[in-house]
């Protein structure tokens, strides 16, 4: 294995706050991988590593998961994670690390949120899109061009998150009955006072990845939904009850009824009064 580090330090572009700080690109071929990278964990550095070819069986946070062309493994930092290879098992792979790394939601230096899983496996096509980038990516550094690398760092994350969301897709029956609760949460609990944090301390789960597996279930983000499930209520007692549409605002969670006909407003294109004049059959 050949690794090249980083020299240059880099201000964050297009208004971040921060941004991620590439640390070093690997390359490692079959033959190579006779001598494994074995049990480690990094402080600050993430690790995004994709399997090129061969079979292993890697071990994250102590569970074993198998290790073949397409695997996609994401390494938070202090995460202890044994890259087991050898002459009986050869696996080759493209790596990089990188460190600053902030992500809403997320602890310093995470990329995923600890109750996922570290690896998504990628189909052929995926992989060859993948595997092309990092390519590049190393032959730009190893050529010395630190800039050219740190721009194609964004592009090689961009399609790392594309391609673990469309992974998303095939979600496991655990993570479909874990959309489920989010739904069965909020059906309960729409009208009361609400944040993600609460929701997530409920789930017991973090932040980031309730709002990630509710957005893969219902194509909205928890508030959004929250707000969704408070309309759909209201526009339900405004046409089945005589109830004043201030009552129907605190009733679906809305202590401000300026807040409640602008939020419903926006989100049907027409005020409470007007929608129940409209939808409401009067002999």
């Amino acid at each position: 294995m050949i690794q090249c580090f980083v020299k240059k330090e880099y201000a964050a572009p297009f208004g971040l706050l921060c941004m991620p700080r590439l640390f070093s690109v690997s390359r490692t071929d079959e033959k190579a991988s006779a001598h494994p990278r074995v049990m480690h964990a990094h402080d600050d550095l993430v690790e995004v590593v994709l399997v090129r070819g061969g079979e292993s069986r890697y071990y994250v946070g102590g569970t074993p998961y198998d290790a073949r062309r397409g695997d996609l493994f994401i390494f938070n930092s202090g995460v202890v994670h044994d890259e087991p290879s050898g002459p009986d098992r050869p696996v080759a792979t493209v790596s990089l690390a990188l460190g600053g790394l902030a992500v809403h939601g997320l602890r310093a230096n995470a990329l995923i949120a600890e109750d996922v899983s570290p690896v998504c496996h990628l189909s052929e096509t995926q992989t060859v899109r993948l595997e092309r980038l990092y390519d590049v990516l190393y032959d730009e550094l190893t050529a010395g061009n630190d800039d050219g690398a740190h721009h194609l760092l964004m592009a090689v994350m961009s399609l790392v998150q594309q391609f673990r969301a469309a992974a998303a897709d095939g979600r496991t029956a655990e993570e479909n009955a874990f959309a489920q609760r989010i739904k069965d949460y909020i059906d309960a609990h729409f009208a009361e006072e609400f944040s993600l944090q609460q929701m997530a301390g409920a789930l017991h789960v973090s932040p980031y990845y309730l709002a990630h597996v509710c957005k893969e279930a219902t194509g909205y983000s928890p508030l959004q939904y929250v707000l969704r499930r408070r309309i759909g209520e209201a526009q339900t007692l405004l046409i089945t009850t005589d109830l004043p549409v201030t009552r129907i605002a605190a009733q679906v969670g809305y202590d401000n009824p300026s807040h409640f006909n602008a939020q419903f407003s926006k989100a049907v294109g027409m005020s409470p009064r007007t929608f129940r004049r409209e939808y409401v059959y009067h002999a």
